[in-house]
């Protein structure tokens, strides 16, 4: 836990990968859950091998699916990621799964922030986010707002 006021500066430019599911229909569970379930394998390999370039994640549930926040070192880490041997067949299944399957939704967006481009702001939280890539550090007077940390 890091008590009191902490940000990351943004030292190196970051990928930032939203990937998730919607359930549509909740009583079509041999469906859907096949699909949520393809997820973690994949999260475990990524964490136990940090040079494939996935810096940390966050997962979050909502009432009808989930969605992963990914930090990556580069877009081209996600892009070669995509095409290894695990990835493949875990998307090959999930394609299969999916085609004429209406009981679950799938989305993904990407987003490539340059470094001074992004800002944080972490107040008596454990590492999070960013905030496990790179060390955090103490706001001071010159990192005090969003507008001076976006200038850092």
């Amino acid at each position: 836990m890091n008590n009191g006021r902490y940000t990351v500066l943004p030292h190196n430019d970051v990928t930032v990968f939203l990937i998730g599911m919607r359930v549509n229909k909740w009583f079509a569970v041999h469906k859907w859950l096949p699909v949520f379930l393809a997820m973690p394998p994949m999260m475990k390999e990524l964490m136990s091998d940090k040079s494939l370039g996935c810096l940390s994640f966050e997962m979050f549930f909502k009432y009808r699916g989930n969605i992963v926040v990914q930090y990556w070192e580069s877009n081209d880490k996600l892009l070669t990621y995509s095409k290894m041997p695990n990835h493949l067949k875990a998307w090959k299944k999930f394609m299969k799964r999916t085609q004429n399957n209406d009981a679950v939704g799938f989305y993904h967006e990407t987003y490539n922030v340059k470094a001074q481009a992004y800002e944080n702001i972490y107040i008596n939280m454990p590492d999070f986010g960013l905030g496990k890539v790179e060390q955090p550090v103490k706001v001071n007077k010159h990192i005090h707002s969003a507008k001076q940390r976006l200038k850092s």
